[in-house]
């Protein structure tokens, strides 16, 4: 209830700033060093002469007039964080009431499992995470700016931050196997200095036991339409998960014989996006091995396809031991 009364509160602030805003501007976001060009429209019939262009305090480096409703600026070099954009020509001063946002390139990466404690199946599983930042500043791993159709928000006091040299332990957010993962998004430019081990426990049979490592997978990984999970051996000891990871809202995977190619089942899978939330999310093929086309044979191998970049783990657990075998696209 309260995301929906936050989502509602933000679309009347939205429809406000669009009724109120003097002038409006695209794109209302830049990257630090500024550099970009915007466009600059009057909504209160004001027409352009010779306008000054400010960013905060800064005034643009270069303003062209395009016609008397229209101005085009050069966005100057900016801290991070949200402005003022203000024109000023002659006695007019023009606002806009949406701030301009000056944010970093962020790097995703995705944590494949991270879920709080979790029981199923008569076992209680633990996602252990923990990063390492190696660089002498503080990086944050959570956007500092937000975006919620078009309007921009201050959402730095949530943002989770990893002292210089310093190890933190990060906790998940979800508690439902339907939604197992979990984005970091720190600035590109410090993604690298980030290091972290990611690991999911069995706490019922081996509550101390180091559990299985889970990979951590960046942007450069996103970039297939396709991947392959290869010779994944088939055991009446095991039972089996397949989670897909995509933007698309349409899937289709294959398993087949590892040695010959034969196809030997094939199934399709689809989901649907909230209309106000982002188009990420899970597509999940439990027991995928165990259909009877697919026992009799030694080892398979997995293809998953999409029409937008994908990615792929497959699970493979002991039903005696819990203990887990992960595969993933190399």
């Amino acid at each position: 209830m309260r995301l929906v009364i936050a989502s509602l509160l933000t679309f009347i602030a939205a429809t406000a700033s669009a009724q109120t805003d003097e002038i409006s501007c695209f794109p209302n976001y830049s990257v630090p060093e500024g550099g970009i060009e915007v466009t600059i429209s009057s909504n209160h019939f004001h027409q352009f002469r010779a306008p000054q262009v400010f960013f905060g305090s800064v005034l643009s480096p270069r303003i062209t007039v395009t016609n008397p409703d229209t101005v085009k600026a050069v966005v100057p070099a900016h801290p991070r964080g949200l402005v003022a954009l203000t024109v000023r020509d002659g006695d007019a001063v023009l606002h806009t009431f949406s701030p301009f946002a000056y944010v970093p390139l962020l790097e995703e990466i995705l944590i494949p499992i991270a879920f709080q404690p979790i029981e199923t199946n008569g076992t209680r599983w633990v996602s252990d995470i923990s990063v390492y930042n190696d660089s002498d500043d503080t990086v944050s791993i959570d956007p500092e700016e937000c975006n919620f159709i078009g309007l921009w928000s201050d959402c730095s006091q949530n943002a989770r931050r990893v002292p210089p040299r310093s190890s933190m332990r990060i906790e998940p957010r979800f508690t439902s196997a339907d939604r197992p993962w979990m984005f970091l998004d720190p600035p590109t430019d410090q993604a690298d200095r980030l290091h972290f081990s990611v690991r999911l426990r069995e706490t019922t049979r081996d509550p101390d036991g180091p559990g299985t490592e889970i990979p951590v997978v960046r942007s450069r990984d996103f970039k297939k339409l396709q991947v392959w999970l290869p010779s994944v051996p088939i055991n009446v000891r095991f039972r089996s998960t397949l989670r897909v990871y995509t933007h698309a809202n349409f899937v289709t995977v294959r398993v087949k014989d590892n040695a010959t190619g034969e196809l030997l089942k094939e199934w399709t899978g689809s989901q649907f996006f909230p209309t106000d939330g982002g188009s990420f999310g899970t597509l999940t093929f439990p027991g995928l091995l165990e259909a009877a086309e697919v026992r009799s044979h030694e080892k398979v191998r997995v293809e998953v396809e999409s029409w937008l970049p994908v990615w792929a783990l497959l699970t493979l657990t002991d039903n005696e031991s819990q203990r887990v075998q992960i595969f993933t696209p190399q």
